[in-house]
């Protein structure tokens, strides 16, 4: 599996729910019906104004085959959340070596 990882710093807090809302009504629909797309995984920081992505991809040939898509995606996020353009999102792709979660009762 293969990720890719979108840190938003910068952000403006009061805009981050509407940007999330957008993203998850408009544009997490688009991401889930890309070939190869396995999950998606959000967290934020209201108090900092910064925000990460990461989604999930079966393999590196899908995780660049949705470079475009997610490109715009992101510009929307950037747009909706008014980053700090002296602050923009930094983009990194890794390998997935470790996935584990505690067993449950």
């Amino acid at each position: 599996m293969y990720a890719r990882v979108t840190t938003f710093p910068g952000l403006a807090p009061e805009r981050i729910k509407a940007t999330l809302q957008e993203f998850t009504e408009h544009h997490l629909p688009r991401l889930e019906q890309e070939p190869g797309y396995c999950g998606v995984w959000a967290g934020i920081d209201y108090t900092g104004g910064r925000a990460i992505a990461v989604t999930y991809w079966e393999s590196n040939d899908a995780l660049h085959g949705s470079d475009a898509l997610a490109n715009e995606v992101r510009a929307a996020a950037v747009t909706k959340a008014g980053v700090d353009r002296n602050r923009p999102p930094i983009i990194d792709r890794y390998e997935v070596v470790l996935e584990k979660y505690p067993l449950t009762a």
